[in-house]
């Protein structure tokens, strides 16, 4: 009697150690199975793959090439202590996305402009720094931290519509009308949409990049600002998408304009902003 229930008892510990070693497997199976679908949730895109990033990684690079002078270096300070590489480096995120990376190089001797042989966007360190002179003449800024702030708009201005024409490029888009004003649209949308600030630094664009206000030296020499300077009508036409994103906010916009043409561009930019915000966010948002 003894003996067959010492042989049930341990007969009993087996199984019971079977069981346990089977529920081991079973969890540790489990955990595999659950640590794979969640990895599998968060991969980083390489080389240009997208899928199911949670968290997707700059789709530029910037490129800063070896300053020649103290002037030069300056350029490369305000650049780099500003916030513009961290703006457009997180829209490269969310908004424009190149695939393979667009590279921004700062220092070239020439330029800005994009370069779309070799996928570069080109910003020399004279255009900042003229950029900063100009800020400083105008008188319009009294303070050092203004014209600091003033050269960052237009730098990231510059930026952005270099920016934009390396995107329409890159994504096909077709160019119904005027090029200028289609990259305009693009610049204009993300400040609004995107971009701390933005409204106010596209209503200063006029101030930034006027053909009056850029009509004299070192910038007047530049070949961006021949091709780029704003005229009455692009900067009117800049003005109208700020005023038709919130007619309310921005209801005193064209209070300097005629009467008639301010009751004309108040009835029309409505229309006008919504057209261009859902045809840019066609391509921004997929």
């Amino acid at each position: 009697m003894n003996r067959h229930s010492l042989n049930f008892n341990q007969i009993t510990r087996v199984k019971s150690s079977c069981l346990s070693s089977l529920a081991r497997v079973t969890f540790s199976l489990f955990c595999i199975t659950a640590a794979y679908f969640c990895y599998a949730g968060t991969e980083q895109p390489t080389g240009g793959s997208y899928g199911l990033a949670l968290d997707p990684v700059p789709t530029v690079n910037f490129i800063f090439l070896t300053p020649a002078n103290a002037q030069q270096q300056q350029a490369k300070d305000i650049i780099q202590h500003s916030s513009i590489l961290a703006t457009i480096k997180q829209l490269s995120q969310t908004r424009y996305i190149f695939a393979p990376s667009l590279e921004i190089v700062f220092g070239s001797t020439k330029g800005p402009n994009f370069d779309a042989t070799k996928k570069q966007i080109k910003i020399p360190y004279l255009y900042i720094y003229q950029l900063l002179q100009h800020a400083s003449k105008t008188g319009t800024y009294l303070t050092q931290q203004q014209r600091y702030q003033a050269t960052n708009d237009a730098l990231l201005l510059t930026l952005l519509h270099e920016i934009g024409h390396a995107y329409i490029l890159d994504r096909a888009i077709p160019i119904l009308g005027n090029n200028e004003t289609m990259v305009d649209n693009f610049v204009t949308i993300l400040l609004l949409n995107d971009i701390d600030r933005g409204d106010e630094i596209a209503i200063n664009s006029n101030q930034l990049f006027s053909i009056r206000e850029l009509n004299a030296p070192p910038l007047s020499n530049n070949l961006f600002i021949q091709q780029h300077s704003f005229n009455q009508q692009r900067y009117q036409h800049i003005l109208c998408l700020v005023y038709g994103s919130d007619p309310i906010r921005y209801q005193r916009l064209f209070d300097s304009f005629p009467l008639v043409q301010r009751q004309q561009q108040q009835r029309q930019c409505s229309d006008v902003f919504s057209t261009t915000h859902q045809g840019w966010l066609y391509y921004l948002d997929n």
